[in-house]
């Protein structure tokens, strides 16, 4: 047998102090009693010349290195490190030992640390002396060689057994000896001996063990990666043999089963044993894909073979799943059968609960961790994973591999990348095996899961599935056409049973509506979806586990992972969007195969659109992702490396205010990154314990101690941070590993908040604890410097005006009440950036209520804020000067590297400021500058947010194509189809149930090719593609024309220009085109913008594509060009008086002023674009420039380029196709006209020059109507069109269309005398519609209830209110018809400011209405847009025929549906061939009119005379009757005539001229009453004061003596 022998060989135990650059700074050694502690080298080289040999904690990797070239001589070296493991195997491992580490609390002390490895090397030689002889000859025969054990052996002089060879045991044979039972008897022990001597040692330790809950230490699985192997190859091979007595029991799938789950025998399915197979396999160490049913017993597959290896290789299983919930359940279910050994780590849970877990998983105490894919990318798992044997990595729901899967996910692309990092970090020869599960999956998504993991590790994965159903599930489908009888239905289904039931519903609303209505029935029901708030959510569902609840509620969040066995019914009260989802969710019922179970579907069709919409508003669009690259690329101009948050990105990417914005942006990142454009990191910076300044733990307790800053808790999380660093030094010290000291790791394993950590390291700097070290680099932006005062003025203006009680505001009110304050360079954008400060800060709690309306909630006073941003500001502007000061400037930029903690201490040691800061304050300061864009923090310790460290790999130049783009788009597609497939598997179920069962066993059996071949016609596999119902696409394009559908259907054209002839339907085909972009295309209802020229135009877009898709075109922006440029510049306005606003905005966007939201678009449709201006046009070029990807539709007609002297110019539509390139279709087919009109107006218009269109319109009327060309041989012929209407019979509308106003009025005139009443066109000149009195007394009505918005009781109440008041007055019409189109336009939410905003950009034509029997006379110009039966046109007055006139008269001539009638006396305005067919004469001579109209302007009254008679008209409204009074008018008031107008000068000259051609004024009316404001001087004050009162504007009839 072997001996130990003690010599006499003196040992000294020693260690060293080293410096960054190798340099011995102290030196400690104890020998015989005797110690030594000093630098000096020569005398410690002396201290152990006596000795023979050296002792140390890792002296052979680390010290003997630096000390050897000193030394006198060669000494025996004697390695405690690599000892430990071997010697202490089993928990609890030796007191003075963590790991790898000596525990120590002090620094910088090597005489301590010199003992204490004196201490563990005593202890290490009474346990080898404490090993059986075996053993220790074992240990002998692997390690003697080893340079890292030799000496040991020899420092205690071991002698092995002296047996001659053929009595003594081989190595192998002590090994199977002494591990009998405990390993595979024919296991290949000979050769891991042979070739793996010392993992074979570290093996024999663990094996050794009767715990299973002591592990090999990470940094032997480090440095010896093939222990793994050697444990697997000896222990987690099951050789088949039933006598051998290890295999037989712990690898035994059916005694394991026993063991830790108490069943007898494997659950199977219809006959099959799918769940003993694949976990038999597992078992083997293969790697696998199974297809387990819902229901099938899944979960048990891998949570056996992973608790096995935790027993017998010590190893650890990984189950990554993208459910939470699921998580919890799973492990929660493992403990109520006793089970411990599972742990969970996600985002939900607390710091305390997340580091628990990892300690758990890190002392080998677990044997599954459940993570979400999402965790990969945290270093503290990388790091805990380093740390255990990997026996496998188990993928739920792996169909999110597939983009024919149901729910593709981006990042599940980078678990292969994370698994092959490990391999590779681990050393690992061969691959960690790999599990996947999904419940349903198609062959084609099979196929991307193997493919997956054969193209990135190299792994075949054994395929385990069934096609066996379900048969205790019954399912039925019944046809209900509207959502109350849904309802009605689900009741007398819930009220024929007792037993729990799932509701499944589409949208959370849904779920919340069904179960309260439910609740009111009677029914014990609860709601459960993914918007609610989680500890609602958790209840909800704990309470129908439980049974307190028998009814959930739920949208597809609900259900995952949940195993109720008594769920007896399921119902969906609308049907799921794929088969899959549908087979998992009806699979929740039904548990307990013994039972029978009741499925049923309520559908109808518009189920199917409501998921065609919700898949287009969650989807993530190539034009997203372009938008996020763009921003990326912006942001990394100068720096290829940044650190930024996801939040930051997405303001930058035009994304201000969408849902789930921060999930949204990493997405498109994960699709960039899977893409090679960027790489992203994490942002997790260190604390170098090097900077730790105290000497020990209690010389740092007492510093610590003394912070004034600290509180108790904050001095106890001081201490274990101080603690925790230290230990982290001693590890980098002993070689092992690197020094984990990252933010998230000490937050991740201290169970302390990331932002906790960072607060109480900076406070430990300002105290001294921890050096100053210039951790942080920003970049000062000197071209911004100028905008520092700027911010500062606007947020003091801000404090004053929206810090308060929770108020609504309008952003738009704010920006204009900035700048009228004096800050002239305010901007709707930073007021955003401040208010998102502040919300950061929380100071206020912010809500966007509408694109303009936001909800402020102050958190803190005014006083309050004003003194804390005072001295932020203080601090900042030293921040900027010292930083601009005191570096070199390079490309506009000052880099600067500096710590918080010394910036602090610098504005505290300076004289100009007396108040003291700390590090939260600068750390403000420094936030404030970096939000307003005056400097950009660049890594660091300063963690503020959840930042991402983005790295861009590709030119900035590269765009994110199509073909990056086609696992998303591939995945979007199958949706698409998915939603067609299980709408057929519906109509299937009502009229063929067995055939639609067979359906659906060949949609996961069959080849998705051959699945569509036998089910579906060639027509109807062309109509799956599409994103929407074949109901709905019939309903919205089934009656479309040829040239209709190619617009409708050309996604590929960046650029297309609509030529459209008078009605051949462009705005059917523009609504139509909207709702094709939002239902069939990859465009989201946010990111379309359409700029019309009339905000009746655009009202009528609304309400239209509204009755198309309903509440998604509330999300698309229809506006006019001055309203959108209002927009950009941040302020309310009007038509009137804003000539330039649009240059404004252009000159804004180009300015960078403009918040990015408002101009990031992926569709601009233009309505009208024959009228686009320089202006529009520059506008339009604009957004162009700055959205790469925009599609631009631009819709016009070039012939009806009418508004020339507005500045339009058709010209700038042909540019489109001439600079852009732009695909043209024209509109020819009219369907609005009459063939002789169509012909006349055809003939007509070739006589226009530089037509785009030169084929003519065609008519798709067959009814010819009537036309009449009359030339008249006198200018006066108006009676004649009077003449023509009062003795015609033509049945429908009848308008008068006149080439100018003053025409218009003696039409108007004649027409009322001879008994036809005229609805007069007007226009509003001189005031704005909320001038009008009727309209002002509904402004004021609404402001009385003193709130931003009305329900529809206020509203209703200050109507009435209004109709009451003005009952007689003729403009109470033209209130109501503008009531109802903002009603149309805002049906929900009626904010006053968006009221107010309508009229503003409205004009009073658009609300006139005409009577059946009313004659509407108009000008041309106005009637543009217009159609009516019958149509007379009047050309008075036009003489000079050019282009512009020519088409004035052909949009006069084409708004005739029926009859057209064209009066003239200028022969050259009618010179084609067929005019002159069908022109007649008419040499009769009129005479001047018998009757004149004239309607005041304010030009015509004296404005100062009704400052004195304000109350007198309060008496009067439109339509009160006025008399003549000389230069008067009066009226009866309270029985009294009393003056109430005064005519102007320059009006009594226009009586005057009346009077000459014999025409005297006959009567009057009041036509408007409105307010005027004028500026009144007053005593005392520069500025004058702004007033305003009512006036009157009659109309004045005058009739010809």
């Amino acid at each position: 047998m072997a001996k130990i022998a003690f010599i006499d060989l003196e040992i000294a135990f020693i260690d060293l102090e080293i410096d960054g650059k190798g340099r011995i700074l102290d030196i400690g050694g104890v020998k015989n009693g005797l110690s030594f502690h000093s630098a000096r080298i020569p005398e410690f080289a002396g201290f152990v010349s006596d000795c023979g040999c050296l002792c140390g904690h890792n002296i052979i990797g680390h010290d003997i290195k630096y000390l050897k070239p000193f030394l006198r001589k060669e000494y025996v070296l004697v390695d405690t490190l690599y000892l430990s493991p071997l010697l202490f195997p089993q928990k609890p491992y030796h007191k003075l030992l963590k790991d790898d580490k000596i525990l120590t609390e002090e620094l910088n002390n090597p005489l301590n640390d010199s003992l204490k490895a004196q201490s563990l090397y005593d202890d290490e030689v009474m346990a080898f002396k404490a090993l059986d002889k075996d053993f220790q000859q074992l240990y002998y025969d692997l390690l003697n060689e080893d340079i890292h054990f030799s000496g040991f052996f020899k420092s205690i002089e071991y002698v092995p057994s002296r047996k001659p060879f053929f009595f003594r045991k081989s190595t192998a044979d002590i090994f199977r000896e002494l591990f009998k039972g405990k390993i595979c008897e024919h296991s290949n022990v000979e050769s891991f001996v042979r070739d793996h001597k010392v993992e074979c040692a570290y093996a024999a330790a663990l094996i050794s063990t009767d715990d299973r809950n002591s592990i090999t230490p990470a940094w032997i699985l480090h440095n010896y990666p093939s222990v793994e192997n050697v444990i697997r190859g000896l222990r987690a091979v099951n050789c088949g043999d039933a006598r051998c007595r290890y295999c037989s029991q712990k690898l035994n799938a059916e005694y394991s089963l026993k063991k830790w789950f108490g069943y007898d025998r494997f659950r199977t399915f219809g006959g099959e044993p799918l769940q003993e197979n694949a976990a038999k396999a597992a078992i083997k160490g293969e790697s696998l894909l199974a297809i387990f049913p819902t229901g099938g017993g899944k979960s048990l597959t891998f949570q056996l073979p992973a608790l096995m290896a935790g027993e017998t290789v010590r190893g650890l299983t990984v189950v990554i799943s993208p459910l939470q919930s699921l998580m919890k359940d799973q492990v929660e279910n493992l403990e109520k059968k006793g089970i411990s050994e599972a742990v969970y780590i996600n985002g939900l849970l607390s710091p305390i609960e997340r580091r628990n877990a990892l300690e758990r998983v890190e002392s080998g105490e677990a044997s599954l961790l459940y993570i979400a894919p999402e965790q990969l990318r945290s270093k503290t798992i990388e790091k805990v994973l380093m740390s255990r044997t990997l026996v496998r990595i188990v993928i739920d729901e792996a169909h999110c591999f597939s983009a024919w899967g149901q729910d593709f996910r981006i990042e599940y692309m980078f678990i292969g990348e994370f698994i092959r990092h490990l391999q590779e970090c681990k050393g690992l020869d061969t691959p960690i095996p790999v599990s996947c599960f999904t419940a349903t999956a198609k062959p084609k998504v099979i196929s991307d899961i193997c493919d997956y993991f054969r193209d990135r590790l190299g792994i075949t994965l054994k395929r385990f599935t069934t096609d066996v159903a379900r048969t205790n599930l019954r399912y039925t489908v019944l046809f209900r056409a509207s959502d109350e009888d849904k309802y009605q239905t689900l009741r007398n289904l819930l009220d024929g049973t007792k037993c729990p039931a799932i509701v499944y519903v589409t949208r959370t609303k849904a779920a919340e509506k069904i179960a309260e209505r439910l609740g009111k029935d009677g029914f014990d029901a609860k709601a459960f979806h993914g918007q609610m708030e989680i500890n609602t959510k958790v209840k909800a569902q704990d309470d129908f586990m439980s049974g307190k609840v028998r009814i959930i509620v739920a949208t597809s969040a609900f259900g995952m992972g949940v195993d109720k066995n008594d769920v007896g019914l399921v119902v969906h009260y609308e049907i799921s969007d794929s088969l899959e989802n549908y087979i998992q969710e009806a699979g929740r019922a039904g548990r307990d195969v013994n039972s029978q179970a009741e499925c049923y579907v309520l559908y109808n069709d518009d189920d199917l659109n409501k998921h065609f919409i919700l898949l287009n508003q969650t989807k993530l669009t190539l034009s997203e992702i372009n938008q996020v690259w763009s921003a990326i690329k912006k942001l990394t101009a100068k720096h290829d490396c940044i650190h930024i948050s996801a939040l930051e990105i997405a303001r930058k990417a035009g994304w201000e205010e969408i849902r789930d914005v921060e999930t949204k942006v990493k997405s498109a990142i994960a699709a960039l990154e899977t893409a090679g454009y960027l790489r992203r990191g994490m942002n997790s910076p260190r604390i170098f314990a090097t900077s730790i300044v105290p000497r020990n733990m209690d010389e740092a307790s007492e510093w610590i101690e003394r912070c004034p800053d600290f509180t108790e808790d904050d001095k106890l999380d001081a201490r274990r941070i101080i603690k925790s660093l230290i230990s982290e030094r001693s590890r980098s010290r002993a070689g092992t590993a690197e020094a984990e000291s990252r933010v998230d790791y000490l937050s991740d394993m201290l169970g302390i908040e990331t932002r906790k950590v960072i607060s109480i390291v900076e406070r430990m700097r300002v105290a001294g604890i921890l050096a100053k070290d210039d951790d942080m680099t920003a970049y000062l932006r000197l071209g911004q410097l100028r905008k520092f005062k700027y911010y500062i003025q606007l947020e003091k203006f801000l404090v004053e005006t929206v810090i308060g009680e929770c108020t609504k505001f309008s952003l738009k009110e704010i920006n204009e009440k900035a700048i009228a304050s004096g800050i002239a360079r305010s901007s709707v954008k930073d007021i955003r950036t401040i208010l998102f400060f502040w919300t950061i800060r929380h100071y206020i709690e912010k809500r966007s209520v509408t694109d303009d309306y936001i909800q402020i909630a102050a958190k803190v006073s005014a006083s309050d804020l004003e003194k804390q941003i005072a001295v932020r500001n203080s601090i900042a502007s030293f921040i900027v000067y010292r930083f601009k000061d005191n570096n070199k400037e390079e490309d506009g930029e000052v880099k600067v590297g500096f710590s918080l903690a010394g910036l602090v201490g610098d504005y505290n040691d300076s004289a100009l400021f007396p108040e003291k800061i700390d590090v939260g304050m600068a750390e403000e300061a420094l936030l404030f500058l970096a939000k307003t864009g005056i400097l950009n923090l660049e890594g660091g310790f300063m963690v503020l947010y959840n930042k991402l460290q983005i790295e861009r790999l590709k030119d900035s130049k590269c765009r994110y194509k199509k073909d990056d783009y086609h696992n998303l788009d591939d995945f979007y597609k199958q949706r698409i189809q998915q939603i067609h497939i299980i709408g057929k598997y519906a109509n299937m179920m009502v009229s063929d149930k067995n055939r639609a069962m067979e359906y659906v066993h060949d949609y996961f059996v069959l080849d998705f090719k051959a699945f569509i071949k036998k089910y579906f016609d060639s027509k109807e596999a062309k109509r799956i593609d599409r994103n929407i119902s074949e109901k709905k696409y019939e309903e919205l394009f089934g009656s479309l024309t040829g040239t209709q559908s190619d617009i409708i259907n050309d996604s590929e054209s960046r650029f297309i220009v609509v030529p459209a002839g008078p009605g051949s339907g462009k705005t059917y085909v523009l609504v139509r085109k909207l709702a094709s972009l939002i239902l069939l295309e990859d465009v989201k209802s946010e990111q379309l913008l359409m700029l019309t020229f009339s905000r009746a135009a655009a009202t009528e877009f609304k309400k239209r594509l509204k009755a198309l898709i309903g509440n998604a075109a509330e999300y698309v922006e229809i506006k006019t060009f001055h309203s959108y440029s209002f927009d950009i510049l941040g302020r309310k306005g009007t038509v009137e008086g804003s000539e330039h606003i649009v240059a404004d905005a252009v000159v804004e966007i180009r300015s960078g002023r403009v918040e990015r939201s408002r101009i990031t678009k992926s569709i601009l449709v233009i309505d009208e674009a024959q009228d686009l201006g320089e202006q529009e046009f520059a506008l339009v070029k604009e957004l162009i420039r700055c959205n790469e990807d925009m599609r631009v539709i631009a819709v016009g007609d070039d012939d009806q380029n009418i508004y020339e002297f507005r500045g339009s110019d058709s010209g700038n539509m042909k540019s489109l196709i001439t600079e852009y390139g732009a695909s043209v279709y024209n509109m020819l087919e009219n369907f609005r006209s009459s063939q002789t009109v169509i012909s006349l107006a055809n003939s007509y218009v070739k006589g226009i020059s530089g037509r785009l269109k030169s084929d003519p319109i065609v008519g798709k009327r067959i009814d010819p109507g009537n036309i009449r060309l009359v030339r008249h041989s006198t200018p006066d012929y108006e009676q004649a069109i009077v003449n023509e209407i009062v003795s015609g019979n033509n049945p429908g509308t009848i308008c008068i269309l006149t080439a100018t106003n003053d025409d218009a009025l003696v039409i108007s005139a004649l027409l009322n005398k001879s008994g036809r009443k005229a609805r007069l066109i007007q226009s509003r000149e001189g005031f704005q519609l909320s001038d009008l009195a009727e309209f002002r007394s509904f402004i004021d009505a609404v402001l009385e209830y003193n709130c931003a918005c009305l329900d529809d009781v206020m509203w209703t109440e200050a109507t009435e209110a209004v109709r009451r008041r003005f009952s007689d007055s003729g403009c109470l019409d033209l209130l109501e018809n503008c009531l109802a189109a903002f009603n149309d336009e805002y049906p929900t939410r009626k904010y006053i400011t968006d009221f107010e905003n309508f009229l503003l950009e409205s004009q009073l034509e658009d609300f006139t209405r005409s009577k059946d029997s009313e004659v509407v006379v108009s000008t041309i110009h106005k009637a543009k847009g217009c159609e009516y039966d019958n149509v007379y046109v009047s050309l008075k007055g036009l003489h000079n025929v050019t282009d512009k006139e020519r088409r004035m008269v052909y949009v006069g001539m084409t708004r005739a549906k029926n009859n057209l009638s064209v009066h003239f006396d200028n022969a050259d305005i009618f010179t084609d061939e067929v005019s002159r067919a069908v022109m007649v004469g008419d040499d009769s001579v009129y005479g001047s009119p018998e009757e004149v109209l004239m309607q005041l302007s304010h030009r015509d009254v004296v404005l100062n005379m009704f400052k004195g008679n304000q109350n007198l008209l309060q008496s009067l409204h439109s339509g009160t009757r006025l008399e003549l009074d000389g230069d008067y008018l009066s009226a009866e008031i309270d029985g009294c005539r009393r003056k109430v107008l005064k005519f102007s000068a320059s009006f009594r000259e226009k009586l005057a001229k009346m009077a000459s051609k014999g025409y005297s004024p006959v009567e009057a009316c009041v036509r408007f009453q409105v307010f005027w404001r004028y500026d009144d001087p007053v005593d005392g004050r520069a500025d004058p004061v702004r007033r305003e009162i009512m006036i009157i504007l009659p109309d004045l009839t005058f009739h010809k003596s």
